[in-house]
């Protein structure tokens, strides 16, 4: 094979690669009687292999949710309402065999526990409820929203060469907001 075709190849194999390893995040809106906005999410595949590697080994794994409230566009790029972080921290304490896991909204931790079973780790990583989006201005009646979720992992465990960084996990779901 020429120079010309393995170039391409190699390209579109990283391409296809880097694809199947993004996580999808299931995301779940909910407009309560005040008419305020909460979300819930979960990311189910999120836990690769490498993470459970890396907090084996006691680094500190931070998954960190950044949570938007949109207003889809068609003629521009569609406006943020709203936004906050969410993220959840685990670090392995390979003496008393314990993890230490938190969650955090905008920086804050707003709860904080230590457990030895790895499968509640696990599900305390990859879920969260009620997660409060302020919009910045009141929402239309019978307009259309949606709210994305993205997730990035850290230390980070792929490298890319891409220059604006790369989500390892997305989740969307629209809606209306009915008044």
């Amino acid at each position: 094979m020429t120079r010309r075709r393995a170039l391409p190849a190699l390209l579109l194999m990283i391409a296809g690669s880097l694809a199947l390893m993004a996580t999808d995040i299931n995301v779940t809106p909910v407009v309560t009687p005040e008419g305020r906005i909460v979300a819930a999410f979960t990311a189910p595949t999120s836990f690769f292999e490498d993470a459970h590697d890396a907090i084996q080994s006691g680094v500190l794994m931070t998954f960190s949710y950044t949570v938007e409230l949109r207003r889809p566009s068609t003629i521009w790029f569609d406006r943020t309402l709203a936004e906050t972080t969410a993220a959840a921290t685990v670090k392995f304490d390979s003496l008393t065999s314990t993890y230490q896991v938190s969650k955090l909204r905008d920086g804050r931790v707003v709860w904080s526990e230590r457990t030895d079973k790895e499968a509640e780790v696990r599900g305390w990583m990859m879920s969260f409820d009620q997660i409060a989006l302020e919009p910045s201005e009141p929402l239309e009646a019978n307009a259309d929203y949606y709210v994305r979720v993205r997730l990035r992992l850290s230390p980070r465990r792929t490298f890319s060469i891409w220059p604006f960084g790369r989500d390892d996990g997305s989740g969307r779901k629209d809606f209306t907001f009915i008044r």
